[in-house]
C-alpha cells in the first residue's frame, strides 16, 4: 500500500483457506469512496474530541477528519509497523498510533471507527462480540461506533483465514471476520445500543455500514 501511495499502481495476492489466490488492488485502500466522505461529513464530533480507528491502514479516513476536525487527537492501531510510521508522518498531532488495542490509552472516544469491512480486525465470533462490546463502553455518552461489515459466504458471522502475499512478502494466515446485518444488530440489541444501516459500494457483496451510538 504504502508503494501505492507513492505512486506505483500495485496488486497484492490474497488467499482464502486453500482457495486460488485473489489478485487485489492497493489503490482500493487509499482514497475514500463517495458514500464514505458522506457518513463522515455527517457526523458532529466535538472540536477537542477524540477518535480511534481500529485497523487504520495508511489513515485515510483520520486524514480525511483531520481536516474538519484540526483539534481532534487522532489514535490509530494497525499491527503493521510501516503504516503506523506512515501515519504518525502524515497525520498531525495530536495524533497516535500503536500495534493493538492494550497500547490504547485514550479512556473514552467520541467516534470508533472499523472501516474498510473493518469489523473483520476483531477475529473470529467471540473475539468479535467480545470486542464490540469493549469498544462500545469506551464510547463517551453521545459517542458512535462506524463499521463497515458485509459477509459474502452467507448469514451469521463466518471467520475464514486468509495468507496475503506482496513480492517477497508474506503475511498469516491469519483470521478475518465477516457479518451480515442481522448478526450485528442482534449484538447491539443485546448491549442495549441502537443501531442504523447505510448503504456501502465496497467491493463483494452484502457489504454495509453501521452505526451503533453510545448511551
Amino acid at each position: 500500500m504504502l508503494d501505492s501511495v507513492n505512486g506505483t499502481p500495485e496488486t497484492f495476492l490474497m488467499t482464502c483457506g486453500d482457495g486460488d489466490p485473489m489478485p487485489m488492488d492497493c489503490r482500493a485502500f487509499l482514497e475514500l469512496r463517495d458514500e464514505e466522505k458522506q457518513l463522515l461529513d455527517n457526523l458532529h464530533l466535538p472540536p477537542d474530541g477524540s477518535i480511534l480507528d481500529y485497523g487504520c491502514g495508511v489513515g485515510r479516513h483520520l486524514k480525511y477528519l483531520r481536516q474538519q476536525y484540526p483539534k481532534v487527537e487522532c489514535v490509530g492501531i494497525d499491527t503493521c509497523e510501516l503504516l503506523r510510521s506512515h501515519c504518525s508522518e502524515s497525520i498531525a498531532l495530536p495524533s497516535k498510533f500503536v500495534e493493538q488495542w492494550a497500547d490504547v490509552e485514550t479512556s473514552k472516544f467520541d467516534l470508533i471507527m472499523l472501516m474498510g469491512n473493518g469489523l473483520g480486525v476483531l477475529g473470529d465470533e467471540l473475539n468479535a462480540r467480545q470486542m464490540l462490546r469493549k469498544l462500545a463502553d469506551t464510547l463517551n455518552p453521545s459517542g458512535m461506533l462506524l463499521i463497515e461489515a458485509g459477509n459474502p459466504f452467507g448469514s451469521g458471522y463466518h471467520s475464514p483465514r486468509f495468507t496475503i502475499k506482496y513480492r517477497e512478502w508474506t503475511d498469516g494466515p491469519f483470521t478475518w471476520g465477516y457479518s451480515d446485518r442481522a448478526w450485528l444488530e442482534n449484538e447491539a440489541k443485546q448491549a442495549d445500543l441502537p443501531v442504523s444501516f447505510h448503504r456501502s459500494s465496497a467491493p463483494g457483496a452484502g457489504c454495509f455500514f453501521a452505526d451503533i451510538h453510545g448511551c
